[in-house]
């Protein structure tokens, strides 16, 4: 049977989701004393904002943390990139919302309107390389604005993602279980979301 859970992290799990969203307080702090982010995290996080997409955080202190507390986790060389992603589109979030997950959250109504517009959305989907990805969620992002995102869900996504580039890449097969896709598993939350909208009557 296939998981069909599209909102349920499949990468992010155990140990990973935690050391996330400490990583992201501390980027809120300006003395952050966590025992593994300690530093100015206000600074990490302007860095991170002034850094060139995808791949610039890879060099910023910000990444270096994060990378080094998730050394322990079972993670790919590509998912090491996609934190380097994540990271520079984290630090233009206002705040960690966990009430949904990332996709769905775009749907969501703001200003009387869904976050993202089916156009958008569908922009999101059609990135064809990192650079296309990381600015698309930027901008998504910046759209929710104070509503927050799932850090632990946009993570996941974006290391899901990297991972079937990677594999295109390297001319290798696809994942064969559909529900293990980011474009199913992001355009199923995003539609269900979009069912509750009045702009979907």
């Amino acid at each position: 049977m296939f998981e069909t859970h599209t909102g349920k992290e499949l990468i992010i799990v155990d140990a990973a989701p935690g050391l996330i969203r400490r990583w992201f307080r501390s980027l809120q702090e300006r003395n952050c004393v966590d025992p593994v982010f300690t530093g100015n995290g206000r600074a990490w996080r302007a860095e991170l904002r002034h850094v060139q997409p995808p791949y610039g955080a890879l060099t910023s202190m910000a990444f270096h943390h994060l990378s080094g507390a998730l050394t322990e986790e079972k993670m790919q060389v590509s998912d090491r990139l996609a934190l380097a992603i994540f990271a520079g589109v984290a630090a233009h979030a206002h705040h960690d919302n966990t009430t949904e997950s990332f996709a769905r959250q775009l749907s969501e109504e703001i200003k009387g309107r869904p976050c993202l517009s089916r156009l958008r959305f569908e922009r999101l989907l059609a990135a064809r390389t990192p650079t296309e990805l990381a600015a698309q969620l930027v901008r998504a992002v910046k759209l929710r604005g104070a509503q927050g995102v799932n850090l632990v869900s946009l993570a996941d996504g974006i290391c899901l993602w990297m991972r079937e580039w990677q594999a295109k890449e390297e001319h290798l097969a696809a994942e064969r279980h559909p529900f293990n896709r980011i474009a199913v598993r992001w355009a199923s939350e995003y539609l269900h979301g979009m069912e509750k909208s009045p702009w979907n009557k």
